[in-house]
């Protein structure tokens, strides 16, 4: 299992994506707790976003401050245009590419949930299209390069067949057979509260669906499951505590799971804002970078959970 984490800041909450002041990033600071959160890891992901068509700025603004040591980018390439533009959206996705060959490797995921409409990518015209485009854009330029950057999409929450379905055949059947991984945004007991004697089976039930739902619409059951993004916020009626353990049992759950997760990535490192509400608390630091309980028990998870290799799980023949 590889482990990851999202270490950007953007001034605006992480639900709505309102407006919202927050301390800047201290890159000397960030790159201190991904190593501490790394150990002695042989590989750990650090993920960061492009916004294609949308003002926002890259989040981290610089991502090769933290590669290194095994470090490696995972790079998500966000379709947010407000016309139609799959031909511009795949030039995108191959500069994308060429960064994270530049950067030392790691992997592209083309398109940020699509079966979640705006202010996420579901919400911007021929979304699909573009996404098909950027998948194949994407192989043509790592091939071109001979680079060690995978490939892979991603969706959140329950697995619809009717999105994965239409996912398919926008990207072709074959190239999705050739994607390194399928990604999945989950974040239970966040926006719908789940007892916690329950919430392991949600998750499996959740990671189960995934497999089975993505298989039917052509992924190859070899194919890994990478969690692309998950986390559990505090503030308000949230606990720092309860933090901790509700983060403790999702991970151990998938990482104990027998569907073929190969990397784990949490959402994410600090807080938007302390002091703002939930729905700017989603780090396991404060946004004064100190830290909370969570921080502790995430770095012993992955130094117990670590694996030695990427692409732990089987690929497609």
């Amino acid at each position: 299992m590889i482990f990851g984490i999202w270490p950007g800041v953007v001034d605006a909450d992480l639900v709505e994506l309102k407006p919202l002041p927050c301390p800047p990033e201290d890159p000397g600071a960030t790159l201190a707790a991904l190593k501490e959160l790394q150990g002695e890891a042989p590989h750990f992901y650090v993920r960061c976003y492009r916004h294609f068509g949308n003002e926002w700025r890259r989040t981290p603004e610089r991502p090769e401050l933290y590669t290194g040591d095994g470090r490696l980018i995972d790079l998500v390439a966000c379709y947010q245009s407000r016309e139609p533009d799959p031909a511009a959206f795949a030039g995108f996705v191959r500069q994308a590419v060429r960064d994270v060959a530049a950067w030392g490797g790691g992997k592209v995921q083309v398109g940020e949930e699509l079966n979640v409409p705006a202010p996420l990518d579901g919400g911007s015209p021929s979304c699909f299209e573009a996404v098909g485009a950027g998948v194949a854009a994407a192989f043509d330029e790592r091939e071109r390069l001979g680079a060690d950057v995978e490939i892979g999409v991603n969706s959140a929450g329950p697995a619809d067949p009717a999105f994965w379905g239409r996912l398919a055949s926008a990207i072709g059947p074959d190239h999705l057979a050739r994607l390194d991984f399928v990604g999945l945004d989950l974040f239970p007991d966040v926006f719908r509260r789940i007892p916690h004697d329950r919430l392991a089976g949600a998750v499996t039930v959740l990671l189960t669906g995934f497999r089975s739902v993505t298989t039917e619409a052509g992924v190859p059951t070899t194919t890994p499951i990478h969690i692309t993004e998950t986390g559990w916020p505090t503030g308000d009626d949230r606990e720092e505590a309860t933090q901790r353990v509700v983060l403790e049992t999702v991970a151990n759950t998938i990482v104990d799971s027998s569907v073929g997760v190969a990397a784990y990535e949490f959402f994410g490192l600090r807080d938007t804002r302390t002091d703002a509400g939930w729905t700017s608390g989603f780090g396991l630091l404060r946004d004064d970078y100190s830290r909370k309980p969570a921080f502790a028990a995430i770095r012993d998870l992955i130094v117990a959970r670590s694996t030695v290799s990427r692409r732990s799980a089987p690929q497609p023949g």
